[in-house]
């Protein structure tokens, strides 16, 4: 189910993509009429969200401090292949995919398939070298014992 899973990311982002032309998403969110927020912290009680999806109106928030913090730890670990991308459009892409399925019928989709497609979604549409998966595993780290 994984590869369909990003088949479906990949085909809905290939449909903003023309003659390979990829769109910057904050533009993409404008066209789309989809407003972008910025606040420093996420609520207290999700302290590591870094952007939501809110379908009324159509708004994406971005919370700067997590992802300021996932910048850090960007570097920290030399993960060179993310220093390359603008995280702030990361973002942004991916919740783009939640105002587009939010319209849409993609069939019966658990919340982490949903994940998954907006992932596939988000770098497909950036070209990303890397899965947007990892930047919650950068950004959450295991504990050491």
């Amino acid at each position: 189910m994984a590869e369909d899973l990003a088949a479906l990311g990949r085909r809905v982002a290939q449909r903003f993509i023309v003659r390979g032309v990829r769109p910057k998403p904050s533009a993409l969110a404008e066209q789309m009429g989809v407003e972008l927020m910025q606040q420093e912290a996420p609520p207290p009680a999700q302290p590591r969200l870094r952007s939501e999806y809110r379908a009324a109106p159509p708004r994406i928030v971005l919370y700067c401090d997590p992802i300021n913090e996932l910048d850090a730890a960007i570097y920290a670990n030399q993960r060179f292949d993310m220093m390359r991308c603008d995280l702030l459009e990361v973002h942004v892409a991916h919740e783009l995919f939640h105002h587009i399925e939010f319209g849409q019928r993609f069939g019966a989709l658990t919340p982490d398939e949903v994940e998954a497609a907006a992932h596939a979604f988000a770098q497909a549409l950036l070209e990303l070298d890397f899965e947007p998966a990892e930047l919650s595993d950068l950004a959450a780290p295991e504990p050491h014992l």
